[in-house]
């Protein structure tokens, strides 16, 4: 009896999906709204967009001179003013910067794929090194 009442949800669920008036094919038609796969419109063409114009989408809130940028004051806390802002400065190498845009770094969140592509990785990192 117990196994009986345990395995009735899924019996009742079966028996009503059995039940459907339209042939199986006709279901999965009538419910597909739109079979064309969703294609997102690209904010700004990735092959047009510039080290400094990737820079103020994604880094420069965190990363820019002065107060009220915390990537800044914490990287000036740590190191010194001297390397608090990231822009030009030249103990860093590219591999590096490409690590830690893509990995993340303590507070600084990771930037995936969809988010800046490997060749705007590679457009932001030289951007960032360059004085």
């Amino acid at each position: 009896m117990n196994r009986v009442i345990r395995f009735l949800p899924l019996t009742l669920l079966l028996a009503v999906y059995g039940c459907s008036s339209e042939p199986e094919d006709q279901a999965m038609v009538s419910r597909t709204v739109n079979s064309d796969p969703v294609r997102a419109e690209p904010v700004d063409d990735p092959a047009v967009r510039s080290g400094e114009q990737i820079y103020k989408r994604h880094c420069q809130a965190c990363h820019d001179p002065g107060a009220g940028h915390p990537a800044t004051l914490l990287l000036g806390q740590k190191y010194g003013a001297e390397k608090a802002v990231i822009k030009g400065r030249q103990d860093l190498n590219l591999v590096y910067v490409k690590t830690i845009v893509r990995g993340g770094l303590l507070e600084m969140p990771p930037f995936r794929p969809t988010e800046i592509t490997d060749s705007e990785l590679d457009i932001i990192a030289e951007f960032i090194l360059t004085p």
